[in-house]
């Protein structure tokens, strides 16, 4: 049985060309760093849809941002077999299990936004210095512009909430993000 996995895995070597050993390891934190990630939100998620919380409205974006947050770590999976590294799964921490209110859930996950694409950025840098195109792509393609889209949607909601400050103006706020989902339609410039 050994031999078999040592074989196998032998082949997934022989096809791995100019993938840095640093780069696997940091692609393997950024798996692990999503799924943290998607931990937290469906932890938030869950929060939101408990009776003495319900908001319909906030359980949905989170729900939808921890799915997200698996397709990363899924796409990021993909890539490292595509390019013959070994991937690393880590456990998950423990999420924080609920929050004070709406607000504060959001500025956590704006934080953890930030962090999230730092460590993309991170990535990105260490492929440019390993002159790894490839990886460079993969991550400008796949992630870069999503990650600052989804910071800005967290930004302006927090913004929102802000301003509303009061019961009624959550519950306004939880209809309203219903209304707008996750990723608001991008305006086209020239109209079409």
């Amino acid at each position: 049985m050994g031999f078999r996995f040592c074989w196998r895995r032998h082949m997934a070597m022989i096809m791995r060309q100019n993938f840095a050993k640093c780069c696997e390891r940091k692609l393997n934190d950024q798996i692990n760093m999503e799924l943290k990630a998607c931990h937290q939100y469906l932890a938030m998620a869950y929060h939101c849809d408990r009776a003495d919380v319900s908001s319909p409205g906030v359980h949905k974006f989170f729900l939808q941002a921890s799915t997200e947050e698996r397709e990363h770590a899924e796409k990021i999976m993909k890539y490292m077999n595509k390019r013959g590294g070994l991937i690393r799964l880590s456990a998950v921490p423990e999420p924080i299990p609920c929050f004070e209110d709406t607000l504060a859930a959001l500025k956590y996950a704006l934080e953890m936004e930030l962090e999230v694409n730092q460590h993309l950025l991170d990535v990105h840098a260490l492929a440019g210095q390993q002159n790894d195109p490839n990886l460079c792509d993969f991550i400008e393609a796949n992630f870069l512009q999503e990650q600052v889209d989804g910071q800005k949607v967290l930004a302006d909601y927090i913004r929102q909430l802000e301003r509303a400050q009061s019961d009624l103006g959550e519950y306004l706020f939880d209809k309203y993000i219903t209304a707008a989902g996750m990723h608001p339609p991008s305006v086209d410039p020239k109209g079409h």
